[in-house]
C-alpha cells in the first residue's frame, strides 16, 4: 500500500510538472509568431536573468563565471555560460550544447505581393519549407516579421519587428459542392490556391498598395519609407488542451518551439560552476537545409566558439580537445505512432505520444547515430527517472533531417538527437502528449548539470 501511494504522488507531481512545461511552452507559442519574434522572446528571457550580450561586429569580453547571448541576424540567437573554473592551463574543459530550430513551414510574402480580383485583395506568397497545404485552409491566418525602413544612409536601414498580433488572413478552401471529390483527392497548387485572402474593396476599385499601407502602420512608418521585408503568415489559433484527462497538446508550432523552449531553460537555469561550458544554440532555416549564413550549416557556430576560446586564453590545442571532448544534443521533434496508420511506423521501433523523450536513430545519419554517444544520454535518461525510447524511421519511408549530423559534422563535436513524438508534423497544427515535453526539459537540464 505505501508503494502504491509513492506512485500515485509521484504521478500527481509529474502531472504538476507537465502542466508547468506546456503553459511555458503555450507562451513561447504565443509570441513566437516569426523566427525573428522566437529569437526575441529568447532574447529577452535572457537578458532578464542577467545575460549580457556579446556582438558579432566587436570583440568579445569573455570571463570564467560570465554568461552571455549572441543575436544572430535577428533570427538566430547562440547563448552559453561559463564556468568560474574554465581555465586553459588547469584542465580541458567539459563542453554541453543544445541546439534548436527557431523555424517552422510556413508561407513568406513576396514581394509586390498585392493581386486585386473583383472585390478580393490578395497576397503572392511563397511556401517556406514542407508544409501540409491542406491543413492551412480556412485557418485564422496573422503576418509577422522583420520590416527594414530608410536609414541614416545606405549602409544602415532601421529594422523593426513587427506583428499584427491576431488574425487578418485566411486561405478559403474551395466547397465540396464545386469539388465533389474533395474527400477522395485535393490537389492543391501554391500558386493558385494557396494565396491568402487579406482585403475586401467596398468600392470596387482597385487598391494596389493595401499591404504595403497596412506593413506601414504595423512599422509605424510611411509606406514609402519600406525598403524591404521578411513577412511570414502565421496561425493565430490558440494552443489547447485536449483529451479527457487533458492529457494531451493541440497548438501551432510545436515544432520546433517544443526544443527551443527545453534549450533555453536550460541555459537559463544552468550554474557557473565547475569547468563547464553550456550552450544553448537557435537556429533559423533548418526548414530549408540549414545552408545560410546564420543557419548550422555554416561556420557561425565554430567561429563563436573559436571566439570565446580563444577569449578565455585556450590555444587551438586546447579548443580542439574541448570541442571533441563535448557532447550535443540536438532537440527537435519526432513521428509518433499515428492511430489511424500504425503501417507508416517501423516495425519494431516506434513510440506512441506520451511515452518520453524520443531518441532518434538514422543508418544514413539523417540524425545523429552514434551508440557510445545515444548510450550516454540514455543512461542520463534512467539517472533522471526520465521516460524515452528509441526511434527509427521505416526503412522504405526515408523521413525527414535535423540539426544533429549538421551540427556534429561541421563541429566535429559528438551528437545525439532527440525530441518529443508528434502527431501532425508541418501542419499548420500539431499534437503532443503534456508529459512529453516535461521529459525533455528534464533530459536538457541535466545535460547542463551533470
Amino acid at each position: 500500500m505505501p508503494n502504491t501511494t509513492t506512485r500515485k504522488s509521484d504521478q500527481n507531481i509529474r502531472k504538476q510538472g507537465a502542466d508547468a512545461a506546456i503553459e511555458a511552452l503555450s507562451e513561447l507559442i504565443g509570441e513566437a509568431h516569426s523566427p525573428y519574434h522566437c529569437c526575441l522572446y529568447c532574447r529577452d528571457r535572457l537578458k532578464d536573468s542577467g545575460f549580457q550580450e556579446l556582438k558579432l561586429t566587436e570583440p568579445f569580453a569573455v570571463k570564467p563565471g560570465g554568461r552571455y547571448y549572441i543575436n544572430v541576424y535577428d533570427s538566430t540567437c547562440i547563448a552559453f555560460t561559463v564556468g568560474k573554473d574554465v581555465l586553459p592551463k588547469k584542465s580541458v574543459s567539459r563542453l554541453r550544447m543544445l541546439t534548436a530550430h527557431t523555424d517552422w513551414p510556413t508561407f513568406l510574402i513576396k514581394p509586390d505581393p498585392e493581386i486585386s480580383s473583383d472585390r478580393y485583395g490578395k497576397l503572392n506568397t511563397e511556401p517556406y519549407g514542407g508544409a501540409v497545404y491542406a491543413s492551412w485552409l480556412d485557418r485564422p491566418l496573422g503576418i509577422a516579421g522583420k520590416v527594414c525602413l530608410k536609414g541614416k544612409d545606405p549602409f544602415h536601414p532601421i529594422t523593426k519587428l513587427v506583428d499584427s498580433k491576431g488574425p487578418v488572413a485566411v486561405i478559403p478552401g474551395l466547397a465540396i459542392h464545386m469539388n465533389q471529390k474533395v474527400n477522395d483527392e485535393l490537389k492543391l497548387n501554391p500558386q493558385l490556391h494557396m494565396l491568402p485572402l487579406l482585403f475586401l474593396n467596398k468600392d470596387g476599385e482597385s487598391h494596389k498598395d493595401f499591404f504595403l499601407s497596412y506593413l506601414g502602420q504595423l512599422a509605424e512608418a510611411s509606406p514609402d519609407k519600406i525598403l524591404d521585408y521578411e513577412i511570414c503568415l502565421y496561425n493565430a489559433d490558440d494552443g489547447a488542451y485536449a483529451g479527457i484527462h487533458k492529457e494531451l497538446f493541440s497548438s501551432p508550432r510545436i515544432d520546433n518551439c517544443s526544443g527551443v523552449h527545453a534549450a533555453l531553460e536550460a541555459i537559463l537555469k544552468a550554474d557557473t560552476k565547475g569547468n563547464q561550458i553550456c550552450v544553448s544554440a537557435f537556429y533559423h532555416n533548418e526548414e530549408i537545409g540549414s545552408s545560410t549564413k546564420q543557419g548550422a550549416d555554416s561556420g557561425l557556430t565554430m567561429g563563436i566558439l573559436e571566439r570565446l576560446f580563444e577569449n578565455l586564453g585556450f590555444e587551438k590545442e586546447g579548443i580542439c580537445c574541448t570541442i571533441n571532448g563535448g557532447l550535443c544534443l540536438s532537440l527537435d521533434v519526432a513521428h509518433a505512432m499515428h492511430p489511424g496508420y500504425p503501417d507508416k511506423n517501423d516495425l519494431t521501433n516506434h513510440l506512441c505520444l506520451g511515452d518520453g523523450v524520443a531518441l532518434k536513430l538514422s543508418a544514413r545519419q539523417a540524425y545523429a547515430t552514434d551508440s557510445y554517444y545515444v548510450s550516454i544520454i540514455q543512461s542520463l535518461c534512467d539517472e533522471h527517472n526520465i521516460p524515452y525510447a528509441k526511434y527509427v524511421n521505416r526503412s522504405d519511408i526515408r523521413g525527414g533531417s535535423t540539426l544533429g549530423s549538421i551540427s556534429s559534422a561541421k563541429l566535429s563535436i559528438p551528437c545525439v538527437d532527440a525530441g518529443v513524438p508528434l502527431l501532425s508534423m508541418h501542419s499548420a497544427r500539431e499534437l503532443m502528449a503534456c508529459r512529453d515535453q516535461e521529459a525533455l526539459c528534464r533530459l536538457a537540464e541535466a545535460l547542463f548539470a551533470e
